[in-house]
C-alpha cells in the first residue's frame, strides 16, 4: 500500500508548516528576535527615565500626552504601535516612533548575534546594547549617562577577563594621550564621557581596531554635521557617542 495522505490532511500539514518554523535553528532566530524586541522596549524606557532621574517602575507606562496608563495589550513590542498607527487610543495624539525603532533594532541585534547561543556572542550583544542606550541618551540629552556606563562597564570588563583571549592593558594610556592631543588641536572636540567610553573599549580592541572605530565614527559624524549644517541651523554641540556606536557596530558585526 502507498502511504499517501488524504487531501484534507495535506491541507492541515501545509497550514501547520506555515506557522511552525521549518527547523530548530530558524525557530531560535525567531525567538531571539522576539526577545530582542522585548528588551528593546525596556531599553527605550531606560533611555527616557534615567536622564530625568525617574523610577523605572513608577509611574507605570503611560501616554506622554494625556498621561493615561497603558494596558498590557498596548505595550506589545512592534505590534501595538502598528495596530494603533502610532497614535494613542485615548487622546489620539501621535506618539514618537523612537520606541518602535529601538524595539526593531534590538530585535535585529539579537537576530545577528544570537542565531546560536555562545557566551561570547552574548557578551558582544550586551556591549552593543549598553552602548546603544548611551548613544540614544547622548543624542537626545547631550550627556553620557555615567550610571549606565559604570554598571555595564564593570560587567563587561569582569566577564571579558574570562571570555577574551587578549586584554590590551596598555591601550588606555594610548587613549589618554590621544585625548590630550585632541584637546590641544581641537579644544572640546571630545568630552570626558567619550574618554571614559574609549578607555574602557581600549581594553577589548587592538590599536588597529581602535583606529578603524575612530575613523568610522569621525567620518559619519562629519557627514552628519555637514548635512545638518546645510539643511538646518548649525549645530552648537555634536553628540559623539552615537557615532562611536556606529563604529563599534561596524567592527563587531559587519567586519567580523
Amino acid at each position: 500500500k502507498h502511504n499517501t495522505l488524504s487531501p484534507k490532511l495535506q491541507r492541515k500539514r501545509q497550514v501547520v508548516s506555515f506557522f511552525v518554523p521549518y527547523s530548530k535553528k530558524e525557530g531560535n532566530i525567531i525567538l531571539a528576535f522576539i526577545l530582542g524586541t522585548i528588551i528593546g522596549s525596556f531599553l527605550s524606557l531606560v533611555s527616557v527615565r534615567f536622564p530625568n532621574n525617574q523610577s523605572l517602575v513608577f509611574p507605570p507606562s503611560h501616554c506622554d500626552h494625556c498621561k493615561t496608563r497603558l494596558h498590557s495589550w498596548e505595550m506589545i513590542p512592534l505590534l501595538s504601535a502598528m495596530i494603533q498607527r502610532f497614535h494613542c487610543r485615548h487622546c489620539h495624539q501621535r506618539f514618537s516612533a523612537r520606541s518602535f525603532g529601538l524595539e526593531f533594532f534590538c530585535g535585529m541585534l539579537f537576530y545577528w548575534c544570537m542565531p546560536t547561543f555562545q557566551w561570547f556572542n552574548l557578551w558582544k550583544l550586551i556591549w552593543l546594547m549598553s552602548t546603544l542606550v548611551l548613544a540614544v541618551i547622548d543624542w537626545e540629552f547631550l550627556i553620557v549617562e555615567m550610571r549606565i556606563f559604570f554598571l555595564s562597564g564593570i560587567f563587561l570588563f569582569i566577564t571579558a577577563l574570562f571570555l577574551l583571549p587578549t586584554i590590551y592593558w596598555s591601550q588606555p594610556l594610548v587613549v589618554i594621550v590621544f585625548f590630550y592631543l585632541s584637546q590641544k588641536i581641537l579644544p572640546n572636540s571630545l568630552g570626558l564621557g567619550d574618554l571614559w567610553i574609549l578607555g574602557l573599549w581600549s581594553f577589548f580592541l587592538s590599536g588597529y581596531e581602535l583606529i578603524q572605530l575612530l575613523f568610522v565614527a569621525s567620518l559619519t559624524g562629519i557627514f552628519y554635521y555637514l548635512y545638518h549644517s546645510r539643511h538646518q541651523k548649525q549645530l552648537e554641540q555634536l553628540p559623539f557617542v552615537p557615532f562611536l556606536f556606529i563604529g563599534l557596530l561596524y567592527l563587531l558585526l559587519l567586519k567580523n
